[in-house]
Order: structure tokens, then C-alpha cells, then sequence
């Protein structure tokens, strides 16, 4: 403050301010400049904002004639703050309306707001009877409070020729956003950032023109759970899919603060189609023949460098064309017929560069004909020409029809062409299976966006329009996409009379695509994702919902579930907090009938989807008209969707009074599972398994007490101390393995999180256990045929422990990481929470079948070493032993040896071997490895404990309370 009449330059003082530093708050002062002077002459003040500030709100609020002018006669000097820097900030409104000039009414309403400059009509439009669509824009200095504006759109629109008023701005939002072109398949995070707290918060994005789609939870999208005033969205994978505008909004009521950044991203095309002219090189008349490989990818603002091959031959630079939004790099090659060997194919390849150097690439098989193979002439059907194509293999050629898109396939069979196959596929049903995966991964993933999809989808493959196999597999493409978008995005039930309607119209049509096996891949896939579908939706009050070929039915709480659809009667016992019955017409029929080929299945397939039970098991009764009459033999069977096959497992068809019979069917889980190819249900089996492993986990936890409680006594030696290493880490192992069997015995209670677990525990601890019987029969067989090699308990423990744990662990981890990432074959089945097998070496199982089995078979030859050392007379001896003292030896070894090598899990081989159900010598196997393995811990207890002649002396005097002496004393007498 200067006082009296001094005057005083102070911008020339200013200066000498910078690089000032507050002590009490680590601040450096960097730059100063007046952002505010008040002149007090007597009792008047005058004060107004340098060139670049205005006044802040707080001014203009406490006295209102400061608002919107230069110089402010009021003592406002003790403001602060009093003055803030200029920003640009624009409201931009659309005000719907009977009036055709709302200028005055608008600029009357929004002059009032702080550093108001100026309201722009963008434009006026009829949109119908006496209605109009204003679009404006208010360009203001200063940021401006929320309620403010929402007072005076509220105000407005009690105004009867206003309809709507809604508003958006910018500059009230921050937004950091990545700057530059940013890696393919990278992870990036935008945030943005309001001023104030607002009720919700909307991410949009745009490509070029288009109009901007809500961002929803999604497969390459995840969004922050909460955004009043911070909001966070992560792209996972930035593809060229996430190439574009994206825009946050901060919204309440009528007004949605905005904030937009660009996405540029070093693209690579997410698709590449390989194609060669012609699709096989001729070698049957010429000693070398022409081959022209394209390379076409959708346009692109990226610029590739691009590399075509053919065989060992390479074109770096291929020739160019763009045309009609396709890129097409060209390149021609040379084959030469007399190379040696005489491949029957090669490879064509074509790898496309990015900005960034990063690649992506495409590889296809050229086959040749050479003049001794079968080959099937060239052939015009209408206007489809198919090209001469060599034996065995299938030729493709692009749709002609009008308004389709895709290919036609058909394949060669000796020198006669198979059946046409038509993957044409409608243009708006493409568009459709385009939309729900622009759904799965986030973009527009919302419940009136799946809504719209289904709709088109029923829409697009109603039974009045011709559909091709082509249109059938796109639409169970689009069931299957939307089923892994549920996952993301829960669906609600405002959208299930579309999906069952679309579901249903799919059944209407012909699914013929000239293979059977592809046809019954095709029906399993879409009984997945409907059941799946029927299972993500989340119901609230809705009883059901019925169509021509597919009825769904509820239930809610209570402690079983009647109901009836397309006539079959469902009773389900269980306590659960929602029951989803499902009956789906005219698909049985279409599921693969493997193993029932000569069976009549009934049209109806019954689903039924329990949630939240509190019930150990599930039961349920399913009765079937019989429309084949008394004489017919009925079988209950379902779809085992893990492994792709109708099974009997668990279910039985049971005849009640009047003729009247029905399926009965439950899931649980034997002991014999873990050998056998599939889950197994036979009397008394489950019983006779959790009945064993309750004495077998009892005895596990008895022996381990007993081995600390003597330990210090029975471990004299090396040797004694390892072999009761190695017995105490196969009962812990053994212990924890049954414990985790006996948690997922009941696999329909248990989340797939849990159930993973548990199937990782099982795997673990039983491949533990095996693994360090092997280390112990290493250790024997060592010390019996190197009598004279001492080996160290430091040695032995470091090959014990490397063998017992790292092995198991490798093996599982390579397992998982190999079936989850690098193959189409689960890791486990959520139906048994165990190891999957799909055929011979293929399946999870194989990873625990073949250490299992090697284990066993080595361990049975470390027994025979034994037995050959018991056998063998010593060098005292001149007789040799008896037959009767040979017997007795060998019987010895084999009882004590036989629990501790694992020598009982060779029965899991013959289970795994035996699998047909109609010989009684398989149910005698099931039921023996069931027996006898289950009681693996009790037999350890016997052998390893009570049979060992020191461990029960030692026993019996903690039991009795002897002294150590009298205990020596009465053993030497």
C-alpha cells in the first residue's frame, strides 16, 4: 500500500522478486507480473485486473456490479483472490424449443456469468411441428460455478416455449492423455480432472467422422469404480481399433463438463489376407510356373514397410496399389518345378512394418501339382469359377451374390470337387458381428447397446430370409462374443426378451454347411453361449420368458425348483437363491452323437443354471415324453460342453409307476477321477472315496505327530534321517492333496477362481508326493548297489528337496502357462475341478498321467532291487535261503514298500486304459483303485509307524512313561 500522494513504477520492482525463495514452504518464486491494482483516494476505491486477468469469482459474486466490467469502483481490495489469469471456456448448448430466435432469451440468462464475452447462434433448425433445435455457444474468460448454471437453465426452461436445454463445456476439465505416437499392443492410462464434484462420469471415443461411442468395461478397456472429480480409463491393448478422439465428461443434471485428447497409435493391421494367383502352382506340364502373391490390408494412415515371400525367395519391395479403402502390396514369383525334393507346398508370407519398427505377419500354403498327383479341374458354376485345385485340398473363392460378403469354400476330393460351402454372409449381419465385438471390447458397452445388437440379430436371420451356413456361423459368433462381454459388462434383464427372441429365430433356420463335424461344433458353440448368455444375466423380477423355440423359467429362493418347459416336467433340489430353466427346440438332433450314433435324441435340450446354492450337491429330475412308445430303451445323457460329447456320467434313467419314467442326475466326485479320462459315477463309489479319505487324512495327521514325537530317537544316521525326510514330506503332500480333493468334491458350489485353485493344489501335492517316492527309492537303490559309497545328509537333503518340490513345481507351471496361453484345450473343467483330456496326448491330464506313471514304474524296478538284495545270500552264507524264507521276504518288502513307493497307482493306469463301461473287469479296477489309494494314508501310518520295529518301542515308552534304561534293559533280555 502506497500512502498519500507518492506514486510508485511497480513493475520495475517486480524483478527483483524472481528466484525469491519462501522459507516456510520450499516455494521459488519463477515469475511476477500485477495481476490486480485498487486506487483509495479518501473513501472511494477503484480497483481493476491487469491486461491478461479478470476478476474471480468470488468478486464477482460478493459484489455484483463488479461482473463483466473493466474498472470496479468498490473496496474490494482485501479480496483474495481478487483477480485470476484468463481462460477460455465454452459452453456449448442445444436448447429445443417452439421459438425460432431465442437470441435475447439466451443472452439475457447467461450475461450474468464472470467474464462473459460473447453468445454465438451456431445454427436454427425445423425439426418438426413448431419445434426448433438451437445450437449455441458462450464464450467466457473465467471458469464459473456448476450450481450456478444449472440455476439458470433451470430458470429457463420454466419457460413454456423451451422443451430441453442441455449443456456442455470446455475447459472445466483437465485431461492427461499420452503425447505422440505410442506403441502397438501397448498400455496406456488416460485421467482426467474436474473442478468440482460432479454425480457420474461418461468416457466417449470417435474415429475420424463418426459419432462419438460411450466406453464401457470391456477386453482391452478398464475404467476407474469411482469419478466425481478424478476418472481414470486404461487401454490395454492400443490397437488400431483405439485409434481416435477420446472425450471424458463429468456429468450433473443438465450439464457435462468435457475435456478431449487425441490417440495416435504406431498402427499394424489387424487384419492381413494372403492370397495366390493361382491358389495352386501348376507344376504338371512345365519345368516352372508363375505365382502372384497379394498382400491386402484395409487403408491405413500408417506407412509399412513391406516384405513378401514365396518359399526361400523374398520381394522387399513389393508394388503398391490403394483402391477403394484396400491396400494391396503385390509381388510375383517364380517356382521352380525341378527343385530338389519336390515340396509338396510353400509357404507364402507376408510381413507388414510399422513406424515404430514394429512387425506383424501373415502366412498362407501354396500347394503344387505335380504331373503324378490327383488334382480336380477347373469348373464355372454360374458365375463362380473355381480353379484348378489339387487333391485333398480346399479352394476359396470371394462371394458374387449381391449384398453378401466373405468367401465360398470347396474341397477336393481325388479328382472330384466335394459340395459348395458358402461363408458368404449378409452385409448387415457382418456389420452386426462387428458391432458386438467393438462390444467385448469396450466401445459402445452398454445394456442399450447390447439391446440394439440382439434386436439386429433377430432382425437379420428371421426364417423369411434366406440364410447361408456362412450367416448361422457369423450369428453364433455373435452369441459367443457377447457371452465373453458379459463377463466384462453385466447384462440386465431388460434385454432378455430380445436375446431369446434372436436365440430362438437361429433354430428356425437350416444350419447344413456340408460337414457334419463342423455343423455339431457349430450347435455345441451355441449351446455355450446361450447357456452362458442365460447364465450372465442378471434377473431381477422377471418370471421368465417364452418363444417359438426356446422357453426360459424361474425360480427363486426355497429349496427346489418345478417347472416345465416344451412339456418336460424339471425338478431341482437345491437351496439356491435363483434357478434359470432353459428348453431349447430342434438342437439335440444337431449335437455331435458321438458314441450314441444309433440313438433317436428327442428335439429338446433341457439347461438348468443354479446361483448362490448353499447345497453340497445338486439333484435334479428331468421327465421326457416318450414319443417312441413302451418298447423303446431309454438312456439319460447331457452335453459335457468341456469335452465337447454327450455322456452318461452321474445319470440314470429310473421307470416309475403307470409307465412313466424320467432322468435322474447327479455330479459329484470319485477317487478314481484323477486316473480316468472322464468323470466317473458307479454305486457307492463317492461313499466309498470320502470314506477313505477321512481315515486316510486322520492316519496322515497321527503319523506326523508321531514322527516329531520320535524324531530325535529313530533318525541315528544319514540314511535314517533321510528316509524319514522323505516319509514325513510324502504325508504332508498326501495330506494337503486329499484336503484339496475333499474341498472340490463338490465342483457346482464352487466359483471357477476356487475351483482353479483347488485343481492347481491337487496337481501340485499329489505330483509332490510322487516325486519324493522317487527321491526315496533313489536313495535306496543307491545305498544297495553302492554298498560302500558314503553319501553325505547334506547331499541328500539338496537332492531330496530339488527332486520333491522343484520338479512338481515346473511341471505345473509349464502346464498352466502351456494350456492357458498357447492351446484352444482348458487347463482344467470347471465340471469335475480337475485336469481336462480332449483325445489321445492332447489334455491337461497328460501332465500328471506321465510323471505319475514314470514315477511308478521306477519305483516298482527300486523294489525289485530290493527284493533281488534280500534274495541274495550273504558271503557267510552257505546254503541258500529256503523257499518259505524267500516268500516271507518277499512279501515283507512288497507290504512295507508298496505305500510308500506308490506301487497301488498303477491301478490308475488300468483306469485311465479302461473305459468301456459294459466290461464288469473295468468296474472292478474303478472300484480297487478307489479302495486302495483313498486308504494310502492309514497304509503309511501301518507301515511307516507301527511296522518299524524303533518307532514303536519308542512309542510305547512315551505311552507307558519308562526310562530310557529300563526301556535298553527290557529289550536285551
Amino acid at each position: 500500500m502506497i500512502e498519500g500522494n507518492k506514486t510508485l513504477n511497480v513493475a520495475v520492482q517486480l524483478p527483483g522478486l524472481i528466484g525469491t525463495v519462501l522459507d516456510t514452504t520450499g516455494v521459488t518464486i519463477t515469475n511476477a507480473e500485477i495481476a490486480a491494482e485498487c486506487e483509495i483516494i479518501g473513501q472511494n476505491t477503484t480497483c481493476w485486473c491487469g491486461p491478461e486477468y479478470v476478476w474471480s469469482n468470488l468478486v464477482c459474486d460478493t459484489v455484483n456490479k463488479c461482473c463483466n466490467v473493466q474498472t470496479c469502483v468498490a473496496n474490494i481490495s482485501s479480496v483474495t483472490p481478487m483477480c485470476l489469469p484468463k481462460v477460455n471456456i465454452s459452453l456449448i448448448g442445444v436448447l429445443t424449443g417452439s421459438s425460432a430466435t431465442v437470441t435475447t432469451l439466451l443472452l439475457n440468462a447467461f450475461n450474468v456469468l464472470n467474464a462473459f464475452n460473447s453468445l454465438t447462434m451456431e445454427s436454427s433448425i425445423l425439426t418438426g411441428a413448431y419445434t426448433y433445435a438451437h445450437n449455441f455457444t458462450v464464450s467466457l474468460s473465467s471458469v464459473f460455478s456448476t450450481l450456478k448454471v444449472q440455476n439458470i437453465i433451470a430458470t429457463l426452461l420454466t419457460n413454456a416455449t423451451i422443451y430441453s436445454l442441455n449443456v456442455k463445456t470446455l475447459g472445466m476439465v483437465y485431461m492427461e492423455a499420452p503425447v505422440g505416437k505410442v506403441c502397438y499392443n501397448s498400455k496406456q492410462q488416460l485421467n482426467c480432472t474436474s473442478m468440482e464434484a460432479m454425480s457420474k462420469c461418461v468416457w466417449q471415443m470417435s474415429r475420424g467422422e463418426e459419432v462419438p461411442l460411450i466406453l464401457g468395461p470391456g477386453s482391452e478397456v478398464s475404467l476407474s469404480d469411482t469419478c466425481t472429480e478424478l476418472s481414470t480409463i486404461t487401454l490395454l491393448k492400443t490397437n488400431g481399433f483405439w485409434s481416435g478422439k477420446y472425450i471424458c465428461l463429468f456429468v450433473s443434471g443438465n450439464i457435462a463438463h468435457m475435456a478431449m485428447a487425441p490417440i495416435t497409435i504406431a498402427l499394424l493391421p489387424e487384419v492381413i489376407n494372403v492370397t495366390s494367383t493361382p491358389q495352386t502352382a501348376d507344376c504338371s506340364a512345365a519345368a516352372s510356373t508363375k505365382v502372384n502373391i497379394v498382400c491386402s490390408i484395409e487403408n491405413s494412415t500408417e506407412t509399412y514397410m513391406s516384405r513378401i515371400k514365396l518359399g526361400s525367395m523374398e520381394n522387399v519391395a513389393p508394388i503398391k496399389d490403394e483402391r477403394n479403402g484396400i491396400i494391396k502390396y503385390t509381388a510375383d514369383f517364380t517356382v521352380d518345378c525341378l527343385a530338389v525334393g519336390k515340396p509338396s507346398s510353400l509357404e507364402a508370407s507376408c510381413t507388414l512394418e510399422n513406424s515404430l519398427n514394429q512387425l506383424r505377419n501373415r502366412t498362407i500354403k501354396v500347394p503344387i501339382i505335380y504331373p503324378s498327383d490327383l488334382f480336380c479341374a477347373g469348373e464355372t458354376i454360374e458365375e463362380r469359377i473355381w480353379p484348378k485345385t489339387k487333391n485333398n485340398e480346399t479352394a476359396i473363392i470371394d462371394c458374387v451374390a449381391f449384398g453378401r460378403q466373405g468367401t465360398m469354400k470347396r474341397k477336393c476330393n481325388g479328382n472330384t470337387w466335394g459340395e459348395e460351402v458358402s461363408l458368404c454372409v449378409k452385409a448387415v449381419l457382418n456389420n452386426v458381428a462387428l458391432q458386438a465385438k467393438d462390444f467385448e471390447k469396450g466401445l459402445g458397452a452398454t445394456q442399450e447397446g447390447a439391446r440394439l445388437i440382439f434386436q439386429s440379430l433377430k432382425n437379420s436371420t428371421t426364417e423369411e430370409n434366406e440364410n447361408s451356413f456362412g450367416d448361422v456361423k457369423t450369428a453364433v459368433t455373435v452369441f459367443q462374443t457377447m457371452k465373453l462381454a458379459s463377463a466384462n459388462m453385466p447384462l440386465g434383464e431388460n434385454l432378455l426378451g430380445d436375446f431369446i427372441d434372436s436365440a430362438s429365430s437361429m433354430l428356425n433356420v437350416t444350419w447344413d454347411g456340408g460337414d457334419d463335424e463342423e455343423t455339431g461344433k457349430l450347435a455345441s458353440q451355441y449351446l455355450s453361449s446361450v447357456e452362458g448368455l442365460v447364465h450372465s444375466i442378471r434377473i431381477n423380477n422377471s418370471e421368465g420368458y417364452n418363444s417359438s423355440n426356446i422357453q426360459l423359467q424361474i425360480c427363486r429362493g426355497g429349496s427346489s425348483c418345478n417347472k416345465t418347459v416344451f412339456n418336460v416336467d424339471v425338478e431341482l433340489n437345491a437351496t439356491a437363491a435363483i434357478v434359470k430353466t432353459v428348453g431349447l427346440q430342434s438342437l439335440a438332433n444337431r449335437l455331435p452323437k458321438m458314441g450314441y450314433e444309433d440313438a433317436v435324441f428327442p428335439s429338446i435340450v433341457v439347461s438348468s443354471t443354479v446361483e448362490n446354492n448353499t447345497q453340497q450337491s445338486v439333484n435334479i429330475r428331468l421327465a421326457f415324453p416318450n414319443d417312441e412308445g413302451g418298447s423303446a430303451s431309454m438312456q439319460c445323457v447331457f452335453w459335457n460342453v468341456s469335452e465337447q460329447r454327450w455322456s452318461d456320467e452321474g445319470c440314470e434313467y429310473v421307470q416309475g409307476p403307470g409307465n412313466i419314467g424320467y432322468c435322474k442326475c447327479n455330479h459329484l466326485t470319485s477317487f478314481s477321477m484323477l486316473m480316468s479320462k472322464h468323470s466317473v459315477s458307479m454305486p457307492f463309489l463317492d461313499q466309498l472315496t470320502y470314506i477313505g479319505l477321512g481315515v486316510s487324512i486322520c492316519s496322515l495327521i497321527v503319523y506326523i505327530i508321531i514322527e516329531c514325537l520320535v524324531w530325535t530317537t529313530v533318525v541315528k544316521s544319514s540314511l535314517s534321517h533321510f528316509r524319514h525326510t522323505c516319509l514325513i514330506n510324502i504325508s504332508l503332500c498326501l495330506l494337503l492333496a486329499d484336503c484339496s480333493f475333499l474341498a472340490s468334491s463338490f465342483p457346482s458350489i464352487l466359483n471357477d477362481a476356487l475351483c482353479l485353485v483347488l485343481v492347481v493344489a491337487k496337481h501340485y501335492f499329489f505330483l509332490a508326493m510322487f516325486f519324493w517316492m522317487l527321491s526315496l527309492s533313489i536313495m535306496l537303490s543307491y545305498q544297495l548297489i553302492f554298498v560302500f559309497s558314503h553319501v553325505g545328509k547334506k547331499v541328500y537333503m539338496i537332492i531330496g528337496y530339488t527332486i520333491g518340490y522343484v520338479c512338481p513345481t515346473v511341471t505345473v507351471a509349464v502346464t498352466y502357462v502351456y494350456y492357458d496361453k498357447a492351446t484352444d484345450i482348458p487347463y482344467y473343467s470347471p465340471k469335475t475341478c480337475w485336469l481336462t483330456y480332449q483325445s489321445t496326448m492332447q489334455g491337461s491330464i497328460h501332465a500328471f498321467l506321465f510323471p505319475v506313471g514314470f514315477i511308478v514304474l521306477a519305483n516298482i524296478a527300486s523294489m525289485m532291487v530290493v527284493i533281488a538284495t534280500v534274495l541274495k545270500p550273504s558271503g557267510a552264507e552257505t546254503n541258500k535261503k529256503g523257499d518259505k524264507d524267500a516268500a516271507k521276504s518277499i512279501i515283507k518288502v512288497i507290504i512295507f514298500l508298496t505305500p510308500i513307493f506308490g506301487g497301488t497307482w498303477i491301478l490308475g493306469l488300468f483306469v485311465f486304459l479302461m473305459d468301456d463301461f459294459t466290461q464288469f473287469i473295468t468296474y472292478l479296477v474303478h472300484y480297487a483303485f478307489t479302495i486302495v489309494n483313498s486308504l494310502q494314508g492309514f497304509f503309511i501310518l501301518l507301515t511307516g509307524c507301527f511296522a518299524e520295529k524303533r518307532v514303536r518301542d519308542e512309542i510305547l515308552k512315551i505311552v507307558l512313561g519308562k526310562s530310557g534304561k529300563d526301556q535298553a534293559t527290557s529289550t536285551t533280555k
